[in-house]
């Protein structure tokens, strides 16, 4: 037993000095997306989950859309900048830029492929620290439409915010589906239906 408790005192030890002096374990930012596919003359939203679309990946009714919430979690300081990576492997073509908007009081600057490479990015960015995503705020309205040509749901992307006291690279993460209020749910509805 004696010999159990040192070994495994010794593999603690060991693995606490393994770890970087200084590692933030907590994201100072995060980006979350919702997922659009042209159908008809509508957006019509997406989840990872869902069946990919017919002509979803076929040109001609292959147009996609992300939307994007920047949220400044921790950062001390504003957010001013945000990019969105596409075709992070630099080697399969599979979104091709349209068009981005962003909020107002920010700008869009698209940045194409350099060849032999296919990635591209998005840059939204601010000028003006009126604008700036301050901590605990989240700002949304940010967009980037592309066409898909892989016959599986487009997924979540690199990105990077850049803030007045650094920067952190990270992975988007997918928001959750809206909620539509309707009058068969709403509190006095649920409590007669829990408290019979």
């Amino acid at each position: 037993m004696t010999r159990l408790l040192l070994v495994v005192s010794v593999a603690l030890t060991l693995g606490l000095l393994l770890i970087p002096s200084g590692v933030d374990a907590m994201p100072e930012g995060a980006v979350g997306f919702k997922l659009y596919h042209y159908e008809g003359d509508e957006w019509v939203r997406y989840t990872q989950g869902d069946p990919f679309p017919p002509g979803g990946g076929t040109p001609g009714t292959n147009v996609w859309k992300y939307t994007y919430c920047a949220m400044n979690l921790e950062f001390t300081g504003g957010v001013y900048q945000l990019l969105v990576f596409f075709n992070s492997d630099a080697v399969v073509d599979r979104a091709q830029y349209v068009s981005a908007t962003s909020p107002e009081g920010w700008g869009t600057t698209y940045f194409p492929p350099v060849a032999p490479n296919t990635n591209w990015k998005v840059r939204f960015r601010t000028t003006n620290s009126a604008y700036y995503i301050m901590p605990t705020d989240t700002l949304c309205g940010f967009e980037v439409e592309f066409t898909w040509t892989d016959p599986d749901m487009p997924s979540p992307q690199n990105y990077d915010l850049v803030a007045t006291s650094g920067s952190e690279p990270g992975v988007t993460h997918e928001l959750p589906p809206d909620i539509t209020p309707v009058e068969s749910t709403t509190w006095g509805r649920l409590k007669s239906l829990l408290f019979r």
